[in-house]
């Protein structure tokens, strides 16, 4: 079983690996591999931000297994996940998603979730096709073709 907490100050490094492994950056719209320390001062600002929810998610022995951010503009926000390259394939996505949205709706009722996704990231489009999220439109980000996908509360 998979259970999520917010992430806390000891979890930067965590995410620092998670953020510049290759896969995860194949997938992200700047493939650059991010500096230690600009990743330390965007971390602990996301951290502080009202407007960021990072959540990870673990087995309940303590494991960490990846994670979902929320950037709340308003009340169209943008969802982004990430999972360990160890846990990959594991078909853990779709409950980490399903169970972050529900903890973020239970704060943010109103809001419009949208997960941008590069077109040749199908891992990706098939989890959030099968957690509820529905097509919106192709479009280009940063000049890379890409999927949006929104969702509701349900």
């Amino acid at each position: 079983m998979i259970v999520h907490r917010l992430a806390k100050s000891t979890d930067v490094d965590l995410y620092f690996k998670w953020a510049n492994e290759d896969q995860a950056r194949k997938n992200s719209y700047s493939q650059k591999k991010i500096d230690y320390q600009t990743h330390v001062n965007w971390f602990n600002a996301a951290l502080k931000d009202e407007n960021s929810i990072m959540l990870v998610f673990e087995y309940e022995t303590g494991m960490a297994i990846g994670q979902i951010r929320f950037e709340r503009h308003n009340s169209d926000t943008i969802v982004r996940i990430s999972i360990d390259k160890d846990f990959r394939g594991r078909l853990l996505a779709k409950q980490m998603i399903m169970d972050a949205c529900d903890y973020f709706f239970n704060l943010f009722p109103g809001d419009l979730v949208r997960a941008y996704i590069r077109k040749e990231n199908m891992a990706s489009v098939r989890a959030f096709e099968h957690s509820g999220f529905e097509f919106e439109k192709e479009t280009t980000v940063n000049e890379i073709p890409s999927f949006v996908y929104t969702k509701r509360k349900s």
